[in-house]
């Protein structure tokens, strides 16, 4: 499905679960006066309906995995007879978890309105390591910190940690057992350049890094709003394969 079908789909199926959504809340709600002060909820009011569309998204489109999910957990307790059947599914269920929090992050950033203040790169990665870090040691992955004072520069703090966390989560997901993930940043060309390598577990999971989908299109528009550029790394072949991702982003991002 190309990507103006893919967007018409999801709009019209968004509208359908809102539309019930609405439906149901203002049947519950008809023998309760609303007050006359409250004009958040106002349904004639463009931003309530792209929030509230933006919840059915990230509530009402999950439940069907979340609750497979749990069906799963009963379920392998019970016998482990089918238990590669039942890892498939799982899977699959996750990966459609993934998916829909991938696009609701999306969309959520086409709503964000960017702070642009200055900032200290040595926190936002110190941070993103941090809330990665078990990840990391669970999986045999370590994490390597560029060594010195890193430079400063101009951006929205929760955005820029957001695109980093996510950054490390996926290399350490698709990096080889026992393997490091490093991380350098240096000051360049009125900017500042942040490259993430690692050695992939298998060629398929470093292809899968670079081609396009919700995840990596809202972490390229984040870094696009700060004038900057996210291009996945060619990924590199042999006993010294790498894979990764090369960031530029501008010391003072213009409005």
């Amino acid at each position: 499905m190309t990507a103006r079908p893919l967007r018409h789909a999801l709009v019209a199926a968004a509208l359908c679960l809102g539309g019930c959504w609405l439906a149901r809340r203002s049947r519950g709600a008809a023998a309760v006066p609303a007050p006359a002060s409250e004009g958040r909820g106002d349904v004639r009011d463009p931003d309530a309906v792209r929030d509230m569309l933006l919840h059915v998204l990230g509530h009402d489109l999950r439940e069907p995995n979340a609750s497979l999910l749990a069906w799963l957990a009963l379920r392998q307790t019970r016998s482990q007879a089918d238990a590669a059947l039942l890892a498939q599914v799982e899977g699959h269920a996750r990966r459609s978890l993934r998916h829909i929090d991938d696009l609701n992050r999306l969309l959520r950033e086409t709503r964000h309105a960017y702070r642009m203040r200055r900032l200290a790169m040595d926190t936002l990665l110190d941070e993103a390591l941090d809330r990665v870090w078990t990840e990391a040691g669970e999986a045999g992955i370590r994490l390597e910190r560029p060594a010195g004072r890193l430079p400063r520069l101009g951006g929205d703090a929760a955005m820029l940690a957001a695109t980093l966390e996510w950054l490390l989560t996926s290399a350490i997901g698709a990096a080889a057992p026992g393997t490091a993930v490093r991380t350098a940043c240096r000051g360049h060309a009125g900017g500042v350049a942040l490259s993430i390598v690692f050695r992939p577990a298998d060629d398929a999971g470093a292809a899968h890094l670079a081609r396009p989908g919700p995840a990596l299109l809202c972490a390229q528009r984040v870094v696009a709003r700060h004038g900057g550029l996210l291009v996945p790394l060619q990924p590199m072949h042999g006993p010294a394969a790498q894979a990764g991702w090369y960031l530029w982003l501008r010391r003072r991002p213009r409005p």
